[in-house]
């Protein structure tokens, strides 16, 4: 490799990747951070190979003067524009995350020893309670033991919305974890969507009957779409019945489709690989009998950007599938017994993704942007051609987690949580390996939220 004066730099292997200027012609030279050519005519190779590509002599291991000016093709972890850190999270592990058009960004943390769960950050180094500090009664239910509580008042916010009408939204799984370890099952009442104003007034709770969120349900991420009277869609990533959950917000009730389907399910041979490392799981308790990493089932969720079609991918599995809202918004019942079968037989396999993911989200433009969380980066998915395209990479990208879009005075963005999933306790043998702080990144995208009113 040389430097950007020509002259040849033994150390350019571990330059950043803005120092990666002159790799010749394995270089991509776009007119715009954004601008990823389509893919070619016949004959012509994909543009996009070389992406993240450089050849440099190597700075290490050569012990023959021959071989020292021997340019040797490496990948640099790189490629997009580059990653802003917005928020370091020096205190609780962050999962969630929703920004407001007028800047305020909302966060929420799994509830084990975490005095509160949902957040709004107030300096790039602080969160605080938001709208106010919350003390549930009691986690466990006393009179059965093993089950939460039914309350007003938020147990473990798992994923927190700001939608179309700039309005926060905060889900509760209703499922705590005593000392941080012992997940309890949800009883009625406890897993909820509260909506809040951006003043923290709160204007509206639902709850969920016991035939929709089940004891071992675990209602993960929501979209919502507000065209008409208006529903919101939750992925619920049970391992023992995952499922897709419909809301009517006009009329609160609730129903769920896809149980069980391939689209919402654990992949069982699935092993993936976070930094080139293999990751199987190791679990804390009897018989403490290695197993693959297949206990995660439907997580991320993102609506197109017209409301069309839901998308969705199980969080041990690498492929996206989709299904169309207006299947799921039929309420399966006995004025409609075909819907519960109609919207499985019209699920379709969109793409295998090349990775795993665990947050979605779509921008106005239409684009869905997707976790590579093997990848350490972002890709997202082009309806328009098919493909999943490169986006941004960058190894300081550390398991992708929740993403929002937003319009902002300075321009639009894709924010994300950067959290380490995968080195926590549950996954290392009881041993955490996670490296605080945690991260909240944002990159500049063509197009802004897609507010799903329209």
């Amino acid at each position: 490799m040389r430097r950007c004066d020509g002259t040849p730099s033994q150390d350019a292997l571990f330059a950043g990747p803005f120092m990666l200027c002159a790799v010749g012609a394995l270089a991509q030279s776009n007119s715009s951070v954004f601008d990823f050519p389509d893919y070619p005519p016949p004959g012509t190779p994909n543009p996009n190979a070389t992406l993240g590509n450089a050849a440099a002599p190597l700075p290490y291991g050569v012990t023959n003067s021959a071989l020292s000016d021997a340019y040797i093709h490496f990948d640099t972890g790189y490629f997009g524009t580059q990653i802003e850190l917005v928020h370091a999270y020096y205190n609780y592990w962050p999962t969630g995350v929703g920004v407001a058009s007028t800047g305020e960004i909302f966060t929420c943390f799994p509830r084990g020893n975490e005095t509160y769960t949902l957040a709004i950050l107030d300096s790039p180094t602080t969160e605080s309670a938001w709208p106010e500090l919350e003390h549930p009664e009691a986690f466990q239910n006393a009179s059965n033991p093993g089950f939460s509580i039914a309350t007003e008042k938020f147990l473990w916010v798992q994923s927190v919305v700001v939608d179309g009408l700039d309005r926060v939204w905060a889900l509760d799984t209703g499922r705590p974890r005593v000392n941080g370890s012992v997940l309890l099952a949800q009883a009625p009442g406890g897993p909820k969507l509260v909506g809040f104003y951006l003043n923290g007034t709160r204007f509206v709770t639902y709850t969920f009957p016991e035939y929709v969120a089940y004891p071992d349900s675990s209602l993960n991420d929501i979209r919502f779409d507000l065209r008409g009277t208006g529903y919101a869609f939750f992925s619920d990533n049970s391992p023992v019945r995952p499922g897709i959950v419909v809301l009517d917000l006009a009329t609160g009730e609730s129903w769920r489709h896809l149980d069980l389907h391939p689209a919402v399910s654990v992949d069982p041979s699935f092993v993936p690989i976070y930094n080139g490392v293999p990751l199987y799981d190791y679990p804390i308790g009897p018989p403490n009998a290695i197993t693959n990493f297949n206990v995660y089932a439907a997580d991320g969720i993102a609506l197109s950007a017209d409301g069309t079609y839901l998308y969705l991918t199980p969080l041990s599995s690498r492929s996206l599938w989709r299904v169309p809202t207006a299947l799921l918004k039929v309420q399966p019942s006995s004025q409609n017994p075909y819907a519960y079968m109609r919207a499985r037989q019209a699920v379709e396999l969109v793409s295998e993704m090349g990775s795993h993911a665990d947050g979605m989200e779509t921008d106005a433009s239409g684009y869905i942007y997707i976790g590579a969380q093997e990848h350490n980066g972002v890709n997202r998915y082009n309806p328009a051609t098919g493909l999943i395209e490169p986006f941004i990479r960058d190894p300081h990208i550390q398991w992708p987690d929740t993403f929002s879009t937003v319009s902002l005075q300075e321009g639009n963005y894709l924010y994300f949580t950067s959290n380490q999933l995968w080195l926590g306790p549950d996954f290392q043998n009881g041993t955490d390996l996670r490296t605080k702080p945690y991260a909240l990144f944002r990159v500049p995208i063509e197009a802004g939220r897609a507010t799903q009113t329209e």
